[in-house]
C-alpha cells in the first residue's frame, strides 16, 4: 500500500495535480499538493505538502503539512492542478532523505 501511495502522489507531484487524501482516523478528506515525501530527521516517512482544504487543527489554514505516509488510507489524483509556492525549500533542517521532491 505504501508503495503505491507513494507511486501515485510522485506522479502527481510530477504532473503538478493536487490530490485528495485521507488520513486515518479523520472524518474528512484534504486536498493537497503533493511536494515529495522524505525521511525527517526523527526518521518519520512524510508527505510534504501544501494543504489547501479539508481536515486539520481548529483554526488553521492553508498551508505546509508534513503527514505521515503510512496514516493515509485513500488518495485520488485530480485534473486540478497547482503552483509551487516561491518559498518551499527542499534543503530545510527538518527534512534528512528525500524519496523525491518538486
Amino acid at each position: 500500500m505504501i508503495e503505491e501511495v507513494t507511486q501515485q502522489l510522485w506522479e502527481a507531484g510530477e504532473k503538478k495535480l493536487k490530490c485528495r487524501i485521507r488520513l486515518k482516523g479523520e472524518p474528512i478528506e484534504r486536498l493537497v499538493h503533493p511536494y515529495g515525501i522524505c525521511q525527517t530527521a526523527a526518521n518519520k516517512i512524510m508527505l510534504v505538502c501544501w494543504q489547501e482544504l479539508g481536515f486539520t487543527k481548529a483554526g488553521r489554514t492553508a498551508g505546509y503539512r508534513n503527514l505521515k505516509l503510512a496514516n493515509i488510507e485513500q488518495i485520488e489524483i485530480t485534473d486540478l492542478h497547482f503552483i509551487k509556492h516561491d518559498d518551499f525549500n527542499p534543503l530545510d533542517g527538518q527534512y534528512k532523505d528525500w524519496v523525491f521532491h518538486i
